[in-house]
């Protein structure tokens, strides 16, 4: 229990003048000590001599033969137990205890409804033979900024001015989110080519969750945010390339006042002097990740070329978890919630590209496995070793990879393209469908000789790539048939800078797939098939899940539907929306 002196946050011991009650009954009849502040407290003193008065001589007189009676020890109350600061609930109880048997206690609350400074008698609940205890109790407190300061002293027949008082202070918050959205769990994906909706669908999710996320309401007033981490109303965790759009920036910025735990990394080709809106984030949660050997509450920190990694922060992952203590528990709503995918928060990931979010909700051990990863790489430290989850349905994947095999050599190795029975793949045989967007260099060449594999095997190999080398096209394309497709997803208006791609960078498997004959696989996340894929930051979730499947592959049709060609070409990035000013 954390004390303070006077009306602060914390419990202190009472030593005004305005702490002394009227006399008891009991001690009426007799000469009243006027109160005078000792130390910390207040104590009885004798009443002078009155003014003018001569001394009276006396006599000596022999020294008593008998032994004096003990002293009593200093009255002193003890507050023995208190409310959280911020408390949610509107009622209040304190326990106390007084040092001296036969004592009686009188209370005082002062805040918000609560003016008077009187004192009045509360219950006394017991004691021993050197100690008393009490209880009391309120109800109907008014959330506000506002504190309350409860205070409590004994009396006794001996000190009938009260001794030495005690004081808690704190403060009724209540819980308030600027909107209400139920972040739907699945895959979820934007649309370039279509309206301002359209083209935001996976931004507007992440940020109306962001403003759906329960806070405290007097905070936002002003009222300070609770240093105990176990009074944080809820935690925002996201690692991501770039973000641009300054609807993501107020809504961070406005969960942070609110007190939840806001912290953000993204990789540092984008710095404050460059992009306004991570200026403004910046400016409201500070760059720093921890205060001496203890994390922030909130930040929003770029790591060095890579934070784990080496060369890039290019893992996307968006993190949610609602913590409202009791009484307001109900109000969490997004918890343990979890977003991957290619989608940065840029209008380059709205406008001009393709991208996915896959959202998994009230999934605890997921939701702790990036949790975990997330702390690691808000740590800076450098390091070379893949981590991989299993969680049922679920498994994921942390890069950079040092020396391991590469997850996707070993995942497409377990691809068999006959056998498919149960209704996945067609005709008995597997179908692979292939969504990348960059594909080149050493380990893009590797991964195409694989893929090209399945197709002379038997498989059925549909691919969509945006940023493509000649020598990969030439593998997954020549000397083929119906069995495969390879078509482009980058256009341009100039011939040289893309105005549309996509952005995902996703594998989705239907058929044979281990020993098991019917298996519908759904990756997703930030990797490319590229050599950067292997020492970035970078994730891929894989999902075991038909549901996922069928999303996944609608989408890969309606973009080849809506913009593909099979004539291959290669255009450039353009430039700003988030990429490197």
């Amino acid at each position: 229990m954390v004390r303070i002196v006077g009306f602060a946050l914390t419990i202190g011991l009472v030593a005004s003048a305005g702490l002394v009650s009227p006399l008891s009954a009991q001690a009426a009849s007799t000469p009243s000590p006027s109160a005078a502040v000792t130390g910390r407290g207040i104590a009885a003193s004798k009443a002078p001599a009155a003014a003018g008065t001569a001394p009276t001589t006396v006599a000596p007189t022999a020294a008593p033969t008998s032994t004096p009676p003990t002293p009593q020890p200093t009255l002193v109350t003890t507050i023995t137990s208190d409310q959280a600061s911020p408390s949610l609930s509107r009622a209040a109880a304190f326990t106390f205890r007084a040092n001296q048997a036969g004592a009686r206690f009188r209370c005082r609350l002062l805040g918000p409804g609560h003016t008077s400074t009187a004192f009045t008698a509360c219950p006394t609940t017991g004691g021993t033979a050197s100690t008393t205890t009490g209880a009391t109790s309120y109800s109907g407190l008014a959330p506000s900024p506002q504190k309350y300061t409860f205070a409590v002293r004994a009396v006794t027949p001996a000190v009938p001015a009260a001794g030495r008082a005690d004081a808690y202070s704190w403060r009724v918050y209540s819980a308030f989110s600027p909107a209400h959205y139920s972040p739907p769990g699945g895959a979820r994906f934007n649309n370039p080519l279509g309206g301002r909706a359209a083209q935001r669908h996976n931004l507007a999710h992440v940020i109306a969750t962001i403003n759906s996320m329960p806070g405290y309401k007097q905070a936002t007033q002003g009222a300070p945010c609770p240093a105990r981490t176990s009074l944080w109303p809820g935690r925002i965790r996201i690692s991501l390339y770039s973000m641009t759009d300054r609807s993501f920036s107020a809504a961070a910025r406005a969960a942070n006042r609110r007190c939840i735990s806001v912290q953000i990394l993204m990789n540092n080709h984008l710095s404050a002097v460059t992009d306004v809106a991570w200026r403004l984030l910046e400016q409201s949660l500070g760059t720093r990740v921890f205060r001496g050997a203890q994390p922030r509450r909130s930040f929003a920190h770029r790591c060095s070329f890579g934070c784990r990694g080496h060369g890039v922060l290019h893992t996307k992952m968006y993190l949610f978890d609602s913590t409202l203590p009791a009484p307001a528990r109900g109000s969490n709503r997004i918890t343990k919630t979890v977003m991957v995918g290619s989608s940065n928060i840029t209008s380059n990931a709205s406008r001009v590209q393709w991208n996915d979010l896959y959202t998994l909700r009230g999934n605890g051990r997921v939701h702790g496995d990036y949790l975990q990863m997330f702390n690691l790489m808000k740590t800076g430290r450098k390091s070379s070793r893949l981590v991989t989850f299993f969680e049922g349905l679920y498994s994921s994947v942390f890069w950079p990879q040092g020396s391991a095999t590469d997850p996707y050599r070993r995942w497409l190795g377990a691809v068999r393209c006959t056998g498919a029975s149960g209704g996945a793949g067609i005709g008995g045989r597997t179908v692979v469908y292939v969504n990348m967007h960059a594909w080149f260099g050493t380990r893009g060449l590797g991964l195409a000789r694989q893929i090209r594999g399945m197709y002379n095997r038997g498989c059925y190999v549909r691919v969509l790539y945006s940023f493509m080398s000649f020598q990969v096209f030439t593998i997954l394309h020549r000397r083929t048939g119906a069995r495969m497709s390879v078509r482009r997803t980058a256009f341009s208006h100039n011939g040289q800078t893309a105005y549309v791609y996509s952005h995902l960078k996703n594998i989705d498997i239907s058929g044979h797939f281990g020993r098991d004959p019917s298996t519908w696989l759904v990756s997703t996340g930030s990797n490319n098939f590229t050599n950067g894929g292997t020492r970035f930051d970078e994730v891929a979730l894989r999902i075991r899940s038909r549901a996922a499947y069928n999303a996944y592959v609608r989408r890969f049709k309606f973009i080849s539907a809506r913009r593909s060609s099979p004539i291959y070409a290669n255009f450039s990035e353009p430039r700003g929306g988030g990429r490197a000013p």
